[in-house]
């Protein structure tokens, strides 16, 4: 009998020790875990001479170096290097997983239906059905808006041809349309407008070769929306001389005076705002949107200044006017929150 009390109470140490053992082991795995280095991953379109995507790798990158992050980034030519990349990050332990346009939405649903647990997860410029996704979308209508008023400022009284070139046709690229043409039909009457495709992110080719068909058919202005085609309108209205404006970032320049603003769609800010959240304890999977009372959309010389020279198109009376009407959409005079049905409105 004593004998196996003896056993017993040596078991019992032994059990003890173990589990001192593994309680020492998870606080060193703990300590190792706050100490070590945290992981932000983005999955973005190849970002070539899009301007969309590179401020969104800078901003990554300044965050970083705000927040002593490891930035990783993933550039992806199809939707199958979409999911093997997002899987791929997963697997290898990333903290947060961003993707950077819509192309990433399907790639993103499915590794965050799948692995919930493993990384939190966020969307730049699209929405997806996933609770555990923060997504950040943009009310581009709202600049869109400001350019379609502008176009309609600095171009002749009897103008009534307005164009734009984009990259897609389809619900985002409406939300641009309906704005830049609510935007015209603001300072014009009997107004009509000419949309070409380029189908692509990166082709100024084909982007210049659309914009100069529409120069012949009548368009004094020419709403650039084609990503890495935009230098291709902006060749083309140097050649012309009709108006234009950029996209995303500032693109106004004293070399090319027909580019009189750009539409602003900051998405270096965007991504700052996301590490600021993340980083700063404020984290939620709340869905946002993002215009111009935020900051993130607007159009230069009217919510945005420039370091650039300004068209003498534009004069001081038109900027008092347009910086007005950026402040009437902000608290909903101009109300463009509810972005119609394409094939039911009527140009």
């Amino acid at each position: 009998m004593k004998k196996f009390r003896k056993l017993v109470a040596v078991g019992l140490c032994m059990t003890m020790a173990i589990m001192t053992g593994c309680g020492d082991s998870k606080k060193q795995d703990d300590k190792k875990d706050e100490g070590k280095k945290k992981k932000v991953a983005l999955v973005s379109d190849v970002a070539g001479t899009q301007v969309f995507v590179l401020n969104m790798i800078d901003g990554l990158k300044a965050s970083a170096e705000k927040y002593g992050f490891e930035p990783i980034i993933a550039e992806c030519e199809d939707a199958a290097a979409y999911e093997d990349n997002c899987r791929a990050l997963v697997e290898e332990g990333v903290d947060l997983l961003i993707g950077g346009s819509w192309q990433a939405t399907d790639a993103i649903s499915k590794v965050a239906t799948e692995y919930p647990d493993k990384a939190d997860y966020a969307m730049i410029d699209s929405e997806v059905d996933v609770d555990n996704v923060k997504c950040i979308s943009y009310r581009e209508q709202e600049g869109a808006y400001l350019i379609g008023k502008i176009a309609g400022m600095v171009t002749d009284d009897d103008t009534n041809v307005f164009g734009a070139v984009h990259v897609s046709q389809g619900p985002s690229s409406f939300k641009w349309r309906w704005g830049y043409m609510e935007g015209v039909k603001s300072e014009k009457e009997n107004v009509k407008f000419i949309f070409n495709y380029v189908g692509g992110y990166n082709d100024p080719a084909k982007a210049k070769e659309y914009a100069i068909q529409q120069y012949e058919q009548g368009c004094q202005f020419i709403n650039s929306a084609a990503a890495g085609g935009d230098k291709g309108v902006f060749e083309a209205a140097k050649e012309k001389e009709f108006y234009t404006s950029g996209q995303d970032v500032d693109l106004t320049s004293p070399d090319n005076p027909w580019i009189v603003t750009s539409q602003i769609k900051d998405t270096y800010a965007t991504m700052q705002y996301l590490m600021d959240q993340y980083f700063g304890g404020e984290w939620s999977t709340d869905n946002e949107s993002l215009g111009i009372e935020e900051g993130a959309i607007g159009a230069v010389f009217v919510t945005h200044d420039s370091e650039n020279p300004r068209s003498d198109k534009l004069s001081d009376e038109d900027i008092e006017t347009l910086k007005d009407t950026a402040d009437k959409i902000k608290n909903k005079e101009i109300d463009l929150s509810v972005v119609p049905d394409e094939e039911g409105y009527v140009q």
